[in-house]
């Protein structure tokens, strides 16, 4: 069998709108084996069809090498939450793609992955930081003519600690995307801009009072902040109790907090006093992106 594990992975990192991520120790699983006819194990039943996901991601990727799509007998066992903003999606194409090439018998890169996983999913930010693991930056660029992802791994100082505050509600990618603005003025674009490489070299150095600047985002989050209860008084607490920097993970609604002291009472006091249940969860950043065995 073919097993695949795949990280979760927080996207946008503040001012890093649809490039920056990082990934974390939440893990979604999955299973492999050719088989007589295509058999979905673990999923809900509204994904054990080929609709699944997983499945168009595979069969994407072999239609792209060139290959014969086999029927497969696929398994799941998933601790990411859905549509929480934390990558759930990404790990099931990261997954559907990674298992295309290893049935297809393709030798492939990380960056072929991510790549190809980007192309599906529609933007690289959450894929990036599940195929390499660590914190990235990645861009969809043409060279010569060919369209290729660029990546770049960052540096995470040891001394942050992150906290996921994950509520009992959803938030679909779609409908965070249609509160966005379809323009933002001349001055709101460069304060994004600015502050992206101070957040880079906050996270680098340990700079916590760097990174309470540096975080600061004007694109996305005061527009989805508005649709998830509680966010902005979550994110002034979480501040006034000691966080370095508070940010939507993704498109939310999960909130990721960083600080340099460990603050997770708080923020459980914190989340206890909203109206929604919220989880407060310590996570590690993951270093090692999606993992292959084979059995």
């Amino acid at each position: 069998m073919l097993k695949i594990k795949a990280p979760c992975s927080s996207a946008n990192v503040g001012p890093g709108f649809d490039c920056l991520g990082i990934a974390f120790d939440i893990y979604n699983c999955f299973g492999f084996e050719l088989s007589d006819q295509n058999e979905y194990i673990g999923f809900a039943d509204r994904h054990c069809n080929d609709n699944n996901l997983v499945f168009k991601a595979y069969k994407t990727t072999m239609e792209h090498l060139g290959k014969q799509v086999l029927p497969v007998k696929m398994s799941f066992d998933g601790q990411v939450p859905n549509a929480r903003g934390l990558g759930s999606s990404s790990t099931c194409i990261v997954a559907g793609v990674t298992a295309g090439y290893e049935i297809a018998g393709v030798p492939y890169t990380k960056n072929d992955v991510a790549y190809l996983s980007a192309l599906i999913e529609g933007h690289p930010d959450n894929v990036t930081p599940c195929v390499y693991g660590g914190f990235t930056d990645a861009v969809m660029v043409v060279d010569d003519d060919k369209e290729k992802l660029i990546v770049e791994s960052l540096a995470i100082d040891d001394s942050f600690l992150f906290f996921a505050l994950i509520p009992d509600f959803a938030l679909g990618t779609r409908q965070s995307r249609e509160v966005l603005p379809k323009s933002f003025s001349l001055t709101t674009a460069k304060k994004n801009v600015a502050n992206m490489p101070l957040l880079i070299k906050a996270f680098e150095r340990g700079d916590g009072k760097l990174l309470c600047f540096a975080g600061e985002d004007w694109l996305h989050q005061p527009y989805r902040g508005g649709i998830i209860p509680g966010f902005f008084d979550i994110q002034q607490q979480a501040k006034d109790c000691g966080a370095c920097t508070v940010f939507l993970s993704g498109a939310g609604p999960t909130i990721l907090v960083v600080a340099q002291s460990d603050i997770g009472d708080k923020l459980q006091q914190i989340a206890d006093g909203q109206q929604n249940k919220w989880q407060v969860k310590r996570i590690n950043v993951d270093f090692n992106g999606v993992v292959v065995t084979k059995d």
